[in-house]
């Protein structure tokens, strides 16, 4: 059981990704490739997809599904042929900075314009932002993918970083966001996850 607690904590996988999106972001369909670094040496590479209110996230071990719609999450376990279910309070997660938004966050004190640089063949304009309620960051913000949305995301010190590569724009094939057929429910509540409270 204790290696389903560490799996379930990685269900948060699919929210930082969707932190990277602005609004317009979320109400378009794509797919890309997440490429990323916790320690900035470590590579941890992702697939995300979207499309309106539904988003997949496929990591090494599982696949994440938030059904904004639905208003759940969903951790699948394609090896075990299970999944695992938790409510998703749009609300409250907007609040905990769960989802995108088109608004500068709350505790940003500035966000400063630094340079226009090309990030894995798209243009974008860089900025640091600092922030009253985490450490200051750099975004790379572009057009370039036919949607403006963070391409890259990293920490001042290079200490980590995130970046969006072949983002491909058209609506992925529907069944992704569904739950497979021969997949059993766990029952596992973790309160306060995803905005369940």
């Amino acid at each position: 059981m204790s290696i389903v607690v560490k799996k379930m904590g990685m269900m948060a996988t699919i929210l930082i990704c969707i932190l990277t999106f602005t609004t317009t972001a979320l109400a378009m369909s794509f797919s890309a490739d997440i490429v990323s670094s916790d320690d900035g040496k470590t590579i941890k590479k992702e697939k995300i997809y979207m499309t309106n209110s539904k988003v997949r996230v496929e990591t090494d071990e599982m696949v994440n599904i938030l059904r904004m719609d639905k208003k759940l999450v969903w951790m699948l376990m394609p090896e075990d042929r299970m999944y695992m279910e938790q409510e998703f309070n749009l609300a409250t997660a907007k609040n905990q900075k769960q989802t995108p938004t088109a608004e500068p966050p709350a505790d940003e004190d500035e966000k400063i314009f630094i340079l226009r640089e090309t990030v894995n063949g798209y243009v974008a304009d860089k900025y640091q932002i600092n922030a009253k309620k985490q450490d200051s960051h750099y975004i790379w913000l572009s057009s370039d993918p036919g949607i403006m949305m963070q391409v890259k995301t990293a920490a001042i010190d290079g200490s980590w970083w995130q970046e969006f590569r072949n983002i491909r724009l058209g609506e992925p094939d529907p069944v992704l966001f569904e739950i497979p057929d021969g997949f059993s429910k766990m029952s596992m509540a973790m309160p306060g996850m995803f905005g369940n409270y």
